[in-house]
Parts: C-alpha cells; structure tokens; sequence
C-alpha cells in the first residue's frame, strides 16, 4: 500500500459510511476535500464550481475533455526558491520539473483517492497543453 493510503485522514476518511449505496460516493465538502488535497502532497488548494459566471467562456472547453465535471480544483505545489532565482539555467529547469512531477503525482493520487470513494475525476497535464493545434487564434 502506498504511503497515501496509510495517512491516518485518508484510512478515516474512506470509512466514512456512504451517503449513496447504489454509487458508493460520499458527501464531500471544500474542508473534506482540502484536507484530501492536502495530505497528497498540495501546498494550497482552491475550488471552484463549473458554473461560476467568471469561467463561462472555458465551460465548453472544460465539459468537452470530462462531461461529468462538476467541481475544478486548483492546486500549489511550491518550488525551492532560490533553486528558481538562480542564474544557473540547469539548477532552475531541475526545480521546474521536478516540481511538476510533483504536481502530476499528487493529481494521479486525487484521482485515485475519488476513485475508492466513487467519485469520478480527471488530472490533465500539470504542463503546457499538448493540444496546441485547436487554438490557432491563440497567442504564444
């Protein structure tokens, strides 16, 4: 069992009883969720509903890659800070992607975590977007 498993919040959390037998899901609220976000390795996390006003104009992108979502959850991993003030290129690309493994494993571990309480979740690429070719009126 992986080290996340064995966290005291996520074995409590996964005996929690289920408010819905037939898809074994749970309620889950913004403390239950922080805390999950946080015991896999985040170092702030946020939320926001799919239908908040303020991202109307990426609802369609959104809803195009993961029709089922209702929330989006936002996550910070921190870097080293003088590894990415240095000058010395090498030392500052090291930060940068060793901090977005980072942030794709602690992703992978939500995913996991929705999983085994039967909610359905999607980690895209912590990076930049690989679908570069559906934005050409995009500016670098």
């Amino acid at each position: 069992m992986a080290k996340f498993d064995n966290h005291p919040t996520v074995r409590w959390w996964r005996e929690q009883p289920t408010n819905n037998p037939k898809t074994n899901t749970v309620a889950l609220n913004s403390d239950s969720l922080r805390t999950l976000c946080l015991d896999a390795g985040a170092d702030d996390v946020g939320f926001v509903e799919i239908y908040r006003p303020a991202i109307a104009n990426q609802h369609a992108e959104i809803l195009a890659v993961f029709p089922p979502t209702k929330t989006l959850i936002s996550f910070v991993c921190c870097m080293n800070r003088e590894n990415v003030r240095t000058p010395a290129r090498s030392i500052a690309n090291l930060e940068f992607h060793a901090n977005y493994d980072h942030a794709d494993e602690v992703a992978r571990n939500l995913v996991k975590a929705f999983a085994q309480i039967g909610v359905r979740a999607l980690n895209p690429s912590v990076a930049f977007p690989m679908e570069m070719d559906r934005y050409p009126d995009k500016k670098a």
